[in-house]
């Protein structure tokens, strides 16, 4: 019997999914074909490794023997999801992609045909420059998680990535958000699999929200930090949340993962459900269109962060709380401790954990393997 493979690998903090789905034609002869979606990791701290690249990419050619990568997914402009491609590429490992989708607004000109997501995201730009800044002359850089928050934000590296991935499809590159018409031959060379968009919003300014304002005011009160915890680290924390720099900085990082490419791929009576970032903004607009349905696998959205999970009511179209009769569901979270604040969500593995028959961690691998995922059809 065949079956569908999920591979995510262990790239500390990051993204890197291959999915090989045995596709039958009209012919009823099965071909079997790749997705890749992703595949980077955070700059700076524990999460972020160059050299787990290597062994990913050399893993994904392998499966690959040669033949194109059918179909490339990068679901948003994050270097914990774009950068890793761009990196192997740079020691020789590069290979051919057939198809490739990105989320609507990484399309050139797109900003010029979107004029509030224009403006918005200028916004964003200035103020994360004004962060940048502020930090720097603040003396605020070692506090926890600011540096990974920093740079996995900023807009020339990533600039960079994009364009790489931008050019790497041979026969076609597409700007997908949800609505668009995807067909077999043209968008992907899927026949029997069905694959379909759920997110994001094309226009991307419905994301974007308000910017906190910068404060150089001293705290009314000292506080002490935890045992164990560097007090000179604690106090630099302290003070870039209350200057407000983390608020801004925290709006410009979700602005970004709302923009998530969400997709399903159904096989075989089975549904695969993608999120790559999407956070509660995305999520709304998902159940607002009606496009949420059950799924047998769900990939935990923005490394299971308390903001990457919908609430009760939105989850349970997902994953329906009742699951008697129903074939297995399982949840896929790519994760890794202590590059930011609270991730994984110990509450947000709990709330998945008690819809699914398993979740399914990459941290239980080695840096550079894979855990898998198998259904059978």
């Amino acid at each position: 019997m065949s079956r569908l493979c999920v591979r995510a690998y262990n790239v500390r903090f990051g993204d890197a999914i291959l999915v090989t789905v045995p596709d039958r034609g009209a012919d009823g002869i099965e071909v079997t074909r790749h997705i890749l979606i992703d595949v980077g990791n955070v700059l700076s701290g524990a999460g972020g490794i160059d050299e787990v690249f290597r062994d990913v990419v050399d893993d994904v050619r392998r499966r690959l023997d040669g033949r194109p990568l059918d179909l490339y997914v990068m679901t948003h402009e994050h270097l914990d999801h774009v950068q890793g491609l761009p990196s192997a590429a740079r020691s020789g490992r590069e290979f051919a992609v057939d198809h490739a989708w990105l989320p609507a607004s990484s399309e050139p000109g797109y900003f010029e045909r979107f004029a509030k997501a224009r403006r918005q995201k200028e916004l964003a730009l200035s103020a994360y420059e004004r962060i940048r800044t502020a930090v720097a002359e603040r003396g605020l850089a070692s506090a926890p998680h600011v540096a990974s928050l920093l740079a996995n934000n900023d807009p020339a590296s990533t600039a960079s990535c994009v364009a790489y991935l931008q050019g790497m499809a041979t026969k076609r590159t597409t700007y997908v958000h949800r609505g668009v018409r995807l067909r077999s031959g043209v968008h992907h060379p899927f026949q029997e699999a069905r694959l379909s968009i759920w997110a994001p919003e094309q226009d991307t300014s419905a994301y974007y929200g308000r910017l906190a304002p910068f404060s150089t005011a001293p705290r009314a009160r000292a506080l002490r930090p935890p045992p164990g915890v560097d007090a000179a680290a604690f106090d630099d924390l302290m003070r870039y949340l209350e200057s407000g720099l983390g608020d801004s900085m925290l709006c410009i990082d979700r602005a970004a993962n709302n923009t998530s490419v969400v997709f399903a791929l159904e096989w075989r009576g089975w549904r695969l459900l993608f999120a790559g970032d999407a956070e509660l903004a995305s999520w709304a607009a998902m159940a607002e269109h009606g496009v949420l349905k059950p799924v047998n696998l769900l990939k935990v959205a923005h490394h299971a962060s308390h903001n990457g999970t919908p609430p009760e009511a939105v989850l349970d179209a997902v994953l329906p709380p009742h699951r008697e009769g129903v074939r297995k569901r399982c949840a896929l979270v790519s994760t890794w401790p202590d590059t930011y604040s609270g991730v994984p969500d110990e509450n947000t593995m709990s709330r998945i954990g008690r819809r699914v028959d398993e979740i399914v961690s990459t941290r239980s691998v080695a840096t550079g393997d894979a855990v898998t995922i198998e259904f059978e059809g």
